[in-house]
């Protein structure tokens, strides 16, 4: 199933999850999981997160807003999008917020003249953590943007 909002577009198989959203006075965000996502969370999913379960598998991808510090294509945002992710990538320190079990991943870059974050987080218990990026990574790579 294909989502499309702001200017943003990802397909999911059956069993996951996206929201793509927009608050007021902000960019827009994507949300993805392998779970129930929760209305109520933050851009960047620390309430979806923090209640993830065993093998879980999370994403948010956060577009910024251009201002005097934020500019599409430099600083932080120089590199393009690049849809791989690799297991080697994920690490606690990658964390926004350090939980028991959790790995993840930043990714700063621009993309059709968009300064974005792409946070990743998976929870390998039972399932090892190759097959958990391996299936984020496929709906990664559906991602769509448009300028």
């Amino acid at each position: 199933m294909r989502t499309h909002g702001h200017g943003l577009s990802i397909e999911v198989p059956r069993g996951w999850e996206t929201r793509i959203a927009r608050r007021p006075q902000s960019a827009p965000f994507l949300h993805v999981a392998n779970f129930a996502l929760r209305p109520d969370t933050g851009e960047f999913g620390a309430g979806v997160t923090e209640r993830m379960g065993a093998d879980g598998a999370f994403a948010a991808l956060v577009e910024y807003r251009i201002d005097d510090r934020v500019r599409a294509g430099t600083g932080l945002f120089a590199p393009a999008w690049t849809p791989r992710l690799r297991v080697g990538e994920f690490a606690r320190s990658q964390l926004q917020v350090a939980r028991p079990g959790h790995l993840g991943l930043q990714r700063f870059f621009t993309q059709s003249g968009r300064p974005f974050c792409l946070y990743a987080v998976i929870s390998p218990v039972r399932t090892r953590p190759a097959r958990l990026v391996g299936g984020l990574a496929a709906v990664v790579a559906t991602l769509r943007f448009e300028g």
